[in-house]
């Protein structure tokens, strides 16, 4: 019996140390719930509540915001991910205000292209438009910056709150105010962005410590390592949105509008996609400087393997339901072209296999293989956008993506089949 109780002391620990990291998992997967989820929402409510012509110009909005995302993950958090388990307290303030002065920059140049050269896509920002446009993607990034950086520098449950701060007021707010025009929208996004952007600019403004090394000289050693991933951060955008501007630009804003919503419902599968860039390369990392190599390719075939389960699943439910998805997401006006869903789904799968194979070699050393990733991939887009985009329009548009999806997979092993022989 003293045997018995004393082993049960010893395994206590243990036993709390699992229980503490399935509330870590459950954190983090509840964090990518609320992200995906509100996207998802976002985007499913103005479909309801504006026009077909107001809704392609808030699929402008959401392509310029993920263009400065982009922008941000490869040049600010996709290296710290790798770098921060050794660098000391003045890195995570560095980055915040390297986060301020970016977001400042490139939102002045974005929203300013609209207001002078949109009509090239069928909206010419107004000056109300831009500045809202402007308040929006400040405040956003300096929300995401405090909800990624958490995965980093503190825990799951840290950034699942400042997730928690946001999405569910600005879904709130949207089904209340049932917005009719895209600065209706802002207006809500702008709102519910405010407060989960507080931290990050206090970080930013927070005093460095004396011994600590310039701000300057830590962010150019930042962005000499994370150089590889800034190059590809714009690659990366432009296959992602290479088919939806030629579409709008070949047949107007409106079939823009039509396959960016409804590819918009696929985006539930970044629950999973977003867990692998915040949370699963952070744990790699560590992994693969603790355990070995070895075991951090275990832990991706894993990922792999379940990833592919979730996808199947969800093809045939999209094959069996997709009509019905389309038509209760998003409203009759979108249901007779459902099957963009399906095909979309199609490309998802294929774009998650090559999208873990990429961030594996990332994790291990080897960041030239997510580039020539989006470098294939944005060649793949040009081709088949002008093959397909001129006579099927947004089914040829959705059929580019999976070719994107295949070209990026192809182009990263042919990389590391080169890098071998080599």
């Amino acid at each position: 019996m003293f045997f018995e109780f004393s082993w049960r002391l010893l395994t206590v620990p243990s036993r709390l140390a699992q229980f503490t990291n399935r509330i870590r998992k459950l954190a983090s997967l509840a964090d990518q719930v609320l992200i995906s989820g509100g996207n998802f929402l976002t985007i499913a409510i103005c479909a309801h509540s504006l026009s077909l012509s107001e809704q392609g110009k808030f699929t402008y909005i959401f392509a310029s915001y993920m263009a400065l995302l982009l922008l941000n993950v490869s040049g600010i958090l996709q290296g710290a991910a790798v770098r921060a388990p050794a660098q000391n307290d003045s890195y995570q303030p560095a980055l915040a205000r390297l986060q301020l002065v970016q977001a400042l920059l490139f939102s002045f140049a974005i929203c300013a292209a609209w207001f002078g050269a949109g009509g090239l896509f069928g909206w010419q920002a107004t000056l109300t438009e831009a500045a809202l446009l402007f308040a929006f993607l400040i405040t956003q990034q300096l929300a995401d910056f405090d909800r990624r950086s958490a995965y980093i520098f503190s825990e799951a449950k840290r950034a699942a709150y400042s997730s928690a701060a946001l999405y569910p007021l600005r879904i709130i707010a949207l089904l209340l105010v049932r917005p009719e025009t895209v600065s209706q929208v802002l207006w809500v996004l702008i709102l519910s962005s405010f407060l989960p952007a507080l931290p990050a600019l206090l970080m930013a403004g927070r005093r460095r410590p004396v011994t600590a090394n310039s701000w300057s000289n830590e962010i150019k050693a930042h962005l000499a390592y994370s150089r590889l991933f800034i190059a590809g951060a714009p690659l990366g955008w432009l296959w992602s949105y290479i088919p939806i501007f030629m579409l709008g630009i070949m047949h107007g804003k409106e079939q823009a509008a039509l396959l960016a919503s409804i590819r918009g419902i696929s985006n539930i599968a970044n629950v999973l996609m977003e867990q692998i860039e915040t949370k699963v390369v952070a744990d790699w990392a560590r992994i693969s400087h603790g355990a070995g190599a070895e075991v951090m390719a275990v832990a991706a075939v894993q990922l792999l393997k379940i990833g592919m389960g979730l996808w199947l699943l969800g093809l045939l439910v999209i094959s069996a339901f997709g009509r019905e998805i389309v038509t209760l997401v998003l409203g009759n006006l979108y249901s007779p072209h459902w099957n963009l869903l399906l095909i979309g789904w199609v490309g998802y799968g294929v774009y998650f296999m090559a999208r873990v194979y990429g961030i594996k070699h990332r994790v291990l050393g080897s960041n030239r293989v997510e580039f020539a990733g989006n470098l294939g991939g944005v060649i793949a887009a040009l081709i088949a956008g002008f093959t397909l985009i001129p006579s099927q329009q947004a089914v040829g548009a959705a059929w580019a993506y999976v070719i994107i999806a295949v070209a990026m997979g192809g182009s990263q092993m042919y990389l590391m089949k080169r890098s071998v022989r080599a």
